[in-house]
């Protein structure tokens, strides 16, 4: 799904809408710091361009390789030359390719290996645990638009092998916007996902994650798969009791899930205009939960602002990569605040992409700065090896609307 598209629809009208709005609750115990300071250094420099503009590819590190996984994109640059059936006869869209790079050697650029079977999509939920990746869900615009098959990819005997997990089905259709996932042991927690459905009185389809299509849990709901006991499938956990959030920073570390922000996508409220006025609102509510209690805890709120990447660093420090600010945000208490200041306002919506990196300190609670990313973006896929961060396209920044970007950040530690 291009989701500049809707960015540009949201900034249009939003700040009409907002003078309709009741002025936000004040003095939360919740509330975000007013100061944000220096966290963490991070050296960051651009690598090889992606083969096509990308984004929403399912990003992981196996068999040595970063290996990234089908995507969408408006911006084919010249794949096609070497790759004609990239997009399924189509010039651009939706792609099943899966493209590889050596971090030792990257002056070869991206390989191109076994594309990952199925539709070709955008957007499933991603995950690596030992030796196998696993991808989750995704979209596309033909029915069902939305998937529920989990896919495995492993690497042996220089070969790449997927295997569609028939016992894996996912509970219910699944957006996980190429991350969405948190690893402890063997174990994958996907949270934070939406579903995109036509919802009634709507013009199309469009990302839920107040609920699913027949009304499922779709944002809410914590499942678990054990890559030991792949048999047994998916299971729920304990919901979150927070607003139901997509494209959230979800990330583990310290043992436990941490989501920081997202997106709030209500369906409809009574009484209320649809909401294809007003369709994504920021939302900085944060939870931690304890999977040895299957409980939730409420955290500290998040700056204004969504779309951030979340990556977790020596199991401690949850990193949040880039992102995009939406002219509203939906508060937990159900009020709505304006979250450009006035300067913003007079700006394009293009320039409320961000190179912005936030750090969250687990064991402190604290929330600081690293350094900012080279080119602006919202939501790159990426994936972390070591102290080394791999950031790959995304939407918006100078490369609108979906960048090639490789972005490499060597992470050098706490800023004294």
């Amino acid at each position: 799904m291009d989701k500049n598209f809707r960015l540009a629809r949201v900034a249009a009208g939003l700040l009409i809408a907002a003078a309709r709005i009741p002025a936000a609750a004040q003095g939360s115990d919740f509330s975000a710091p007013k100061e944000i300071k220096p966290m963490l250094k991070i050296q960051w420099r651009l690598s090889q361009d992606y083969p096509m503009g990308i984004q929403d590819s399912a990003v992981g590190y196996l068999g040595g390789k970063i290996v990234s996984a089908g995507g969408f994109t408006r911006h084919p640059l010249g794949i096609l030359a070497h790759h004609p059936d990239a997009f399924g006869g189509q010039p651009s869209g939706f792609t099943k390719t899966t493209f590889a790079l050596d971090p030792a050697r990257e002056e070869l650029g991206w390989q191109r290996i076994t594309d990952v079977p199925g539709p070709a999509r955008q957007g499933p939920a991603v995950a690596v645990v030992g030796n196998a990746m696993y991808v989750m869900g995704g979209i596309n615009y033909d029915d069902p638009y939305t998937y529920r098959d989990t896919y495995q990819l492993r690497f042996a005997d220089d070969q790449w092998t997927w295997t569609k997990l028939e016992s894996c089905t996912l509970p219910w259709p699944v957006y996980g916007a190429a991350a969405s996932t948190a690893v402890i042991g063997d174990r994958i927690y996907l949270f934070g996902v939406a579903d995109f459905f036509r919802a009634p009185d709507a013009q199309g389809a469009d990302f839920h994650s107040e609920s699913g299509r027949e009304g499922s849990p779709v944002s809410k709901a914590l499942l678990v798969l054990d890559t030991q006991d792949l048999s047994s499938g998916w299971k729920r956990l304990a919901d979150c009791p927070g607003l139901p959030l997509f494209d959230a920073g979800v990330a583990a570390a310290g043992g436990k899930i941490w989501r920081l922000g997202g997106i709030y996508a209500p369906v409809r409220k009574q009484g209320e205009l649809w909401r294809g006025e007003n369709p994504y609102y920021n939302a900085v509510e944060s939870w931690v939960y304890d999977p040895a209690t299957d409980r939730w805890s409420r955290l500290g709120d998040m700056p204004h602002g969504s779309n951030r990447r979340a990556i977790a660093w020596q199991d401690r420090y949850v990193i949040l990569i880039a992102g995009y600010k939406y002219p509203l945000t939906w508060l937990s208490d159900g009020t709505r605040t304006e979250a450009y200041s006035a300067e913003e306002k007079d700006q394009p919506w293009q320039e409320h992409f961000e190179k912005t990196v936030l750090v969250y300190d687990t064991q402190t609670g604290q929330l600081g700065t690293a350094d900012s990313l080279i080119e602006r973006t919202s939501y790159p896929s990426s994936t972390i090896v070591g102290d080394t961060i791999y950031c790959l396209g995304g939407e918006g920044g100078p490369r609108l609307w979906h960048p090639a970007t490789l972005q490499i950040g060597r992470i050098e530690g706490r800023v004294p």
